[in-house]
C-alpha cells in the first residue's frame, strides 16, 4: 500500500470512533499574542470532558454547547502536528493528530520554512509561525530592528582566557536569538573579513571584531571596508597594525598582506567580472586581471602609520602596545607620504594624511565594478545557493551598485535582494534544480537541527567541540581562505561549486552523524535538551505521523515515498513509541536529504 492511500486512511481513522464511543472533532491554531489554542467540538455535551497533550491535562473551559477550549504551549507540537487527547466523563478517550492553523498566514509553512534556513539559523516553531503571519519582506524589516545578541565583554588584562567561552555563547546566541538573520549576515561577513583565532587566540582580540561584524552586517558595505581595515585585530591578524613605511637602510618595506587580501578577498577579487559573476576575458580567451603584484606594492604603502588604539590611562605612542576596543590610530611620522598609483591608473597624490590616503584608497576599491558581483556571489552562496545563476547574481549586483534611493553598498538593499530574489524562493513551490543549494556547514547543521527539534541549548554548552570535529573549528579558520575555500569545485559535482564539501571528510560525515544519533538519544548533557514527548506521542497513535511530522519539521514536505517506506520498514521491527521516534529522527536528520539545504 502506497504512503498517500496510507495517509488519507489514518486522516479518516483519527477522525472516526466506534458508533458508542463520544465523538469529537479536534482544531488548534495559533491566537493573538502567539496562544497555541485548542477546540473540541463535541457531539454530546462538553461538561465533564478533559484534554489532555503531551501526558498532561490542559486546563480547558466551555465555549458553548458541545464546545470546549484549551490552550497547550507551542512545545506540544511537532511539525506543525499536535496530538490532542479527549477523555469523555463515560470513560471513552479520542486521541487525534491535528494540525496547527495560522489564521491570516501569507505563506505557507514550507515557503517560510526555507525562508527561514536561509535568512536565520533554520526555523523553530516560533519563528516559523511569524514569517507566516507577517510574510518575508515584513519579517525582514523586523529583523532590521531586532535587538543585538551580544558577545560578554573581556577585561582587557585577560591575556589568558581562551576562545572557548566565544564559541559557546555563538552556539547560545545562534539557537535563541532573537536576532536571527544579523547573526546570519554577520557570519557570511565572517567568513569573507577573515579573522583567526591561530593568531588572534585570545577572547580579549577576538570580542570586538565579532561586536563589530554584528554591528555591521545591515550597515553600508564601504562602511564594513573602512571599519574592518581599522579594526586592531584585522590589523593584527593581517600585519597591518605596526605597519611602518619603508625604509631601506633600516631593511624595512611595507607588508603587503593587508594590501592583498583586500583585493583578493574582501572586494574585488583577482580576475574582471561581468556584473553577472562571469570573468570578463582577454582576446586568447583567459580571464583578464584585476590587479598586479605592482598595485599590491603601492596599496601597502597606502597601510602605512596606523597602530594600536591608545590604552587607557596610557599616554599615545608611536607605537602602541597591544589593545583591542576600538579603532587603530595614525602616526604620521611613519606613513608613507609618496604618490601612489592603485588600480587602473588611479593615482594618489602625494603629501596627504595617513587617513586621507586610506580613505581615498577605500573608496577607489569600494568603487570597483568588481565590488558588485564580487559580493553577491559570496552572500549568495553563505545563504542561499552555492550555484546562483548569473542572472540571479546580476539582479543583486544591480541593487548594490544603486538600491531605489541611488546608494551603492547599502546591505539591507542587498540582503533583502538576495533572500526576495525569484530563483531563492523558487523552491517554496516547486522542486528547484538538482545544483541548487548547498550542503549544510557544521556549524549550520547544528544549530538547524536544535532549532528544528525545538532544543534548549545552555551557555555552557558542548557543542564547539562538535563543530571542530565536523571540520570547523568556530574562529579557527586554517586560513585567511576562511573555514573551506569559497571557490572550491568537488570533482563529483562536475564543474559545479559545492564550497562546503572539502570539509567533508568520511570522518566528519560520521560525526555528522554521531551528532543526529546525540541529539535524538540524549547524549549531548544536561546543556542541551530536546523534549520528543509529541513525537512520541504520534508513535504511539500510527508510526505515520512520525514520519510525516519529521517530514514537515526537518524536510518541509520534501520527503520522497521512497525515503519514508524505509523509515516505516525501519519502525515496523520497533514496538516502543519511544524508540520509534528516535530511531526515525535520527534517519531523517542525518541523512544526505537533510544535510543538503535547497
Amino acid at each position: 500500500m502506497s504512503c498517500r492511500v496510507v495517509f488519507l486512511a489514518l486522516i479518516l481513522w483519527s477522525r472516526m470512533v466506534a458508533a458508542d464511543e463520544p465523538r469529537a472533532w479536534v482544531t488548534a491554531s495559533i491566537q493573538p499574542g502567539g496562544r497555541l489554542v485548542v477546540h473540541i467540538e463535541s457531539g454530546d455535551t462538553a461538561a465533564g470532558e478533559t484534554v489532555w497533550s503531551g501526558g498532561r491535562q490542559l486546563e480547558s473551559f466551555p465555549i458553548g454547547p458541545g464546545r470546549t477550549a484549551a490552550e497547550l504551549p507551542l512545545k506540544a507540537a511537532f511539525g506543525g502536528l499536535a496530538v490532542i487527547e479527549v477523555r469523555h466523563p463515560s470513560g471513552g478517550t479520542i486521541k487525534q493528530v491535528t494540525e496547527i492553523q495560522v489564521p491570516g498566514a501569507v505563506v505557507s509553512w514550507r515557503a517560510a520554512a526555507r525562508f527561514l534556513e536561509q535568512a536565520a539559523w533554520g526555523p523553530d516553531p516560533e519563528s516559523l509561525i511569524r514569517v507566516r503571519q507577517l510574510g518575508f519582506e515584513r519579517w525582514i524589516e523586523e529583523q532590521f530592528q531586532a535587538p543585538l545578541s551580544d558577545y560578554p565583554p573581556v577585561p582587557e588584562d585577560n591575556n589568558a582566557q581562551s576562545l572557548t567561552p566565544l564559541q559557546r555563547r555563538f552556539f547560545y546566541n545562534a539557537v535563541h536569538g532573537e536576532d536571527q538573520l544579523r547573526q546570519r549576515v554577520a557570519f557570511a561577513l565572517h567568513q569573507i573579513w577573515v579573522v583567526s583565532g591561530l593568531k588572534t587566540g585570545q577572547a580579549r582580540m577576538m570580542t570586538p571584531y565579532l561586536q563589530l561584524l554584528h554591528r555591521l552586517a545591515f550597515d553600508n558595505y564601504f562602511t564594513i571596508m573602512k571599519e574592518m581595515t581599522l579594526n586592531p585585530t584585522m590589523g593584527r591578524y593581517l600585519d597591518m597594525v605596526n605597519n611602518a613605511k619603508a625604509d631601506p637602510r633600516r631593511g624595512i618595506s611595507p607588508n603587503e598582506n593587508y594590501a592583498r587580501e583586500i583585493m583578493q578577498l574582501f572586494t574585488i577579487g583577482t580576475v574582471r567580472l561581468n556584473p553577472d559573476g562571469t570573468p570578463q576575458l582577454d582576446a586568447d580567451g583567459l580571464p583578464v586581471p584585476t590587479y598586479s603584484q605592482r598595485t599590491i606594492e603601492n596599496l601597502a604603502r597606502v597601510f602605512t602609520g596606523w597602530t594600536f588604539p591608545p590604552t587607557p590611562g596610557r599616554p599615545p605612542a608611536a607605537v602602541n602596545p597591544a589593545y583591542y576596543n576600538g579603532r587603530m590610530v595614525p602616526v604620521e611620522s611613519n606613513h608613507d607620504t609618496g604618490a601612489k598609483e592603485l588600480l587602473d591608473g588611479y593615482v594618489i597624490p602625494a603629501g596627504q594624511t595617513a587617513e586621507k590616503d586610506l580613505d581615498d584608497a577605500l573608496r577607489h576599491l569600494f568603487e570597483h565594478p568588481n565590488v558588485g558581483p564580487f559580493v553577491a556571489q559570496r552572500l549568495i552562496r553563505a545563504l542561499v545557493t552555492s550555484n546562483p545563476s548569473p542572472a540571479y547574481v546580476a539582479r543583486v549586483t544591480a541593487v548594490f551598485n544603486s538600491n531605489a534611493r541611488g546608494v551603492r553598498g547599502d546591505m539591507k538593499s542587498v540582503i533583502k535582494a538576495i533572500l526576495l530574489d525569484p530563483e531563492a524562493r523558487r523552491g517554496d513551490s516547486q522542486p528547484n534544480p538538482p545544483e541548487f543549494g548547498h550542503l549544510r556547514e557544521p556549524v549550520l547543521y547544528i544549530v538547524s537541527l536544535l532549532r528544528a527539534m525545538g532544543a534548549s541549548v545552555a551557555e555552557y554548552n558542548p557543542l564547539p567541540s562538535w563543530a571542530a570535529a565536523m571540520g570547523e573549528n568556530l574562529f579557527f579558520a586554517p586560513s585567511v581562505f576562511n573555514y573551506y575555500s569559497l571557490l572550491h569545485q568537488p570533482k563529483e559535482l562536475d564543474g559545479l561549486y559545492g564550497p562546503e564539501f572539502e570539509i567533508l571528510t568520511p570522518s566528519a560525515a560520521l560525526v555528522r552523524a554521531n551528532f543526529a544519533d546525540a541529539v535524538v538519544f540524549s547524549r549531548l548533557g544536561p546543556s542541551v535538551s530536546v523534549d520528543l514527548t509529541p513525537l512520541i506521542e504520534m508513535a504511539g497513535v500510527h508510526k505515520w505521523w512520525v514520519s510525516e511530522a519529521l517530514n514537515r519539521a526537518l524536510l518541509y514536505g520534501r520527503m520522497s515515498e521512497a525515503m519514508r517506506d524505509r523509515i516505516l520498514i525501519a519502525l515496523d521491527a520497533i514496538a516502543d513509541p519511544g524508540l520509534q521516534a528516535q530511531t526515525a529522527a535520527y534517519l531523517v536528520a542525518s541523512s544526505a536529504r537533510y544535510q543538503i539545504q535547497d
